[in-house]
């Protein structure tokens, strides 16, 4: 008897440890991801630090409140999980909110949207989201501002240096990407827009994105603002795609598009190895009243598409279509955004240099 009694206690000393570590396992985990999606970088995903849902239990109910909740001035990335919902608030990544990763569930089903405009607020201030604190990494969210069309609405602003977007949207009219200084990447990103909707002082690369020209339609893709004439700020777009959004196919006769005008005397933009569609006049560039052209830096290469002929370009002496890949090695990942200092590290893949030569 003494035998079994000492097996039956065993037994059940057993079972309540065993017990108690299934336990443990799930309070620990209970915010844990799904197994990371094949789409997402590799090496990004081990773990989310805070979940952000509108219906899962013990999740943040809002993205200001998983922010609140990270440590300050971190040096390691912080992962903020936003499950698929609409979230209607506005979101502001402080300066002292560094390395902070929003991942969502797909921008189609994750999507932050706002709806401030000016004179209502200031430009900047009606950003729906807006990122401030260096190292920021969003992926697999769309952000929106709905106010329409008729004045500036921000979706994004961001002063992040060595910020990073992948498989984002960004949906607005006038103003919706306010890349307003130091070093940023995007790839694979949707963004809507008409009139300078990609605006701002910042050194940024995009890679593989599409550009959606929304109505009305006079379009100007970009209004770059460098300032001075040695600053490290310019705009990058290779291998994209500017054309008009999904729907208005049948209305492309009607657009009248640029790839951009000058937010200041330096302004500076690269298009290379895109695809320009037929929305885009033969010009290619639109004068701004008050800037002048000679100082400015606009550059074609290696383009394709009805809008990609550079015979009927603008005069400006600012302006060259570029037959020599060389001249423009300055403008690839690695040289112009110091990619491979920071960018490789993030696991979202980029093109260092030219697609072909």
């Amino acid at each position: 008897m003494a035998v079994v009694r000492a097996i039956l206690v065993t037994v059940a000393v057993v079972f309540i440890l065993a017990a108690t570590s299934i336990t443990v396992y799930k309070i620990k985990n209970k915010n844990m991801p799904h197994k990371p999606s094949p789409d997402h970088p590799v090496g990004v995903l081990s773990h989310y630090n805070a979940t952000v849902s509108k219906t899962r239990q013990g999740a943040y109910r809002t993205i200001m409140e998983a922010l609140a909740a990270a440590p300050a001035y971190s040096v390691d990335k912080y992962y903020i999980h936003i499950e698929a919902g609409l979230y209607e608030e506005r979101v502001d990544v402080s300066e002292q909110m560094t390395n902070i990763v929003f991942v969502g569930d797909g921008e189609e089903v994750t999507k932050i949207s706002g709806s401030r405009r000016y004179p209502e607020f200031s430009t900047i201030d009606t950003a729906t989201v807006a990122i401030k604190g260096n190292g920021f990494i969003a992926m697999f969210i769309a952000f929106e501002n709905h106010a329409g069309d008729g004045s500036q609405a921000v979706a994004l602003m961001s002063v992040s240096d060595q910020s990073a977007f992948y498989r984002c949207t960004f949906l607005g009219y006038q103003d919706t990407l306010y890349a307003r200084s130091s070093k940023q990447f995007y790839r694979e990103c949707n963004i809507y827009g008409t009139v300078d909707f990609i605006f701002g002082s910042a050194a940024a690369v995009f890679q593989s994105c599409n550009l959606y020209s929304r109505l009305p339609r006079l379009i100007t893709f970009t209004a770059q603002q460098k300032k001075v004439i040695n600053s490290p700020s310019g705009f990058v777009l290779q291998n994209c795609t500017l054309t008009v959004a999904p729907g208005l196919e049948q209305q492309k006769s009607g657009f009248e598009a640029y790839l951009g005008r000058p937010w200041s005397n330096y302004s500076t933009v690269i298009v290379m190895e895109s695809f320009l569609d037929s929305i885009i006049k033969p010009k290619g560039w639109l004068f701004w009243e008050g800037r002048t052209t000679d100082a400015l830096t606009y550059r074609e290469f290696g383009n394709r598409g009805p809008g990609a002929p550079t015979n009927g370009r603008v005069g400006w002496q600012g302006f060259k279509a570029v037959t020599i890949p060389s001249e423009l090695l300055s403008y690839t990942v690695e040289k112009f955004i110091d990619g491979e200092d920071w960018l490789v590290h993030t696991g979202i893949p980029n093109t260092r240099g030219f697609i072909y030569e």
